[in-house]
């Protein structure tokens, strides 16, 4: 006991020494790479650069004004094209120590990112641009920035049309990393030396690996209290004991499976489970089947990163829940779009309903300041046999209510007879 007591201690107080993880590029490390480098000509433009693949990590540019634009751009390949590249997931920071000469304020690098998802194996454009934009002053320099940092470049988003779940900075198979001129590079000479590029992070986070000392002691405690247990206890009470915990841990776990970690609410599982549920129990009166869309939620992220867009999606569904009965069913039906089913008497308190939640939502504070949401309702007569067909009507009149300016609720009205109304 007194050694795992002394091994705790040492775990804990050498933490940062044990976990820490380094990764350094320069000319004299034996890391593979290749280097590459181009100017602005694919843009019609004519800067150029001028480099020594004996002379690695060194290159000078020529800004020229042809191309509206101009830029110039030296890239480090760890890849060889293959699109196996280096996991630079686990590493915190990035530091460059940097000579420069010329005039600019800033520089660009780029992390570029394959993921079969979205890139194309034979289209090196179609690899993922993380970037980060860095301030550079004439001389030699340490700059450091934090890969939390990086975010996917507009341009590259634009360009191509990503789901939101993909499009955030991605580390996990890093195929290049690009030192490009900045967006204020002025025309002329830009002469770069670069001596070490070094990444640095931890095998594991900090607070991970006090919760596994933490669970190994739990766990250590729990089997000498078994231990014992099971000297003492017959065979019989010991099975029963044994059984009562699995199943404990099977209903914790399916609960778990229908719930959304963020918000707490029902994930599609559970929305469809439930609602089995409701069906089990008879159509019963009428029913709003809502989609609830958080406007401009992206640029929410944009701005504030991620960790407050999460905040901002778990007031929402907090909110939600207070403003609904028990009995109404609610659900995060996936990123920033949520669902409402709630018996109600007709179309119009559906509606009702909508702009009801929709006034609370708009008046409500959250961290980063007001939220409005769109809403697409549909309106049964009776509990639908099948959820599949009334969520796409909901969602019809939730993409009306987006092109109609948004912060509004759109009821989804049948579409009309082909064949007209019958005559006599």
């Amino acid at each position: 006991m007194v050694g795992l007591l002394l091994l705790t201690i040492a775990a804990i107080c050498f933490a940062n020494l044990i976990l820490r993880n380094t990764l350094v590029i320069s000319p004299a490390q034996p890391l593979a790479f290749t280097t590459e480098w181009h100017g602005d000509e694919g843009m019609g433009g004519n800067s150029t650069v001028d480099a020594d693949v004996r002379q690695p990590l060194t290159w000078s540019c020529a800004l020229r004004p042809r191309y509206q634009y101009p830029y110039c751009a030296y890239e480090i390949v760890f890849d060889g094209h293959s699109n196996r590249g280096l996991d630079l997931s686990k590493f915190q920071t990035i530091t460059i120590t940097l000579d420069y000469r010329g005039r600019a304020d800033s520089f660009r690098v780029y992390l570029k990112n394959f993921d079969p998802h979205y890139s194309d194996p034979k289209n090196r454009e179609t690899l993922k641009y993380n970037q980060i934009e860095l301030p550079v002053r004439n001389g030699k320099a340490v700059i450091e920035a934090q890969l939390e940092d990086f975010k996917a470049a507009d341009w590259w988003l634009q360009k191509s049309r990503l789901p939101y779940r993909l499009s955030h900075a991605q580390f996990d198979n890093i195929v290049s990393l690009e030192i490009d001129t900045g967006n204020s590079a002025q025309l002329g000479q830009h002469r770069f030396r670069v001596e070490s590029i070094m990444l640095r992070g931890n095998i594991v986070p900090i607070e991970q690996w006090y919760l596994g000392i933490l669970g190994c002691w739990i766990i250590l405690i729990c089997l000498f209290l078994i231990s014992r247990i099971l000297g003492l206890q017959r065979d019989l009470r010991r099975r029963r004991l044994l059984h009562a915990v699995a199943q404990g841990e099977a209903q914790l776990a399916q609960e778990s499976a229908r719930r959304d970690h963020l918000t707490g609410l029902y994930n599609r599982l559970g929305v469809t489970e439930r609602y089995q549920q409701m069906l089990a129990d008879g159509p019963g009166k009428p029913v709003a089947i809502m989609l609830i869309d958080l406007d401009h939620f992206k640029s929410i992220n944009d701005r504030f990163g991620h960790v407050q867009g999460d905040d901002v999606l778990a007031a929402f569904a907090a909110l939600l829940q207070h403003n609904v009965r028990e009995t109404d069913l609610t659900g995060r039906w996936g990123g920033e779009e949520f669902l409402l089913i709630a018996r109600v008497s007709d179309a119009h308190a559906a509606v009702e309903l909508a702009e009801k939640l929709r006034m609370v939502i708009g008046s409500a504070s959250f961290v980063h300041g007001r939220l409005t949401a769109s809403f697409g309702v549909y309106f049964a007569e009776t509990l639908p046999d099948k959820l599949g067909p009334a969520i796409s009507r909901a969602d019809r009149a939730l993409y009306a209510a987006k092109e109609q300016g948004r912060d509004r609720v759109v009821l989804h009205e049948p579409a009309p007879d082909p064949a007209g109304p019958k005559r006599a």
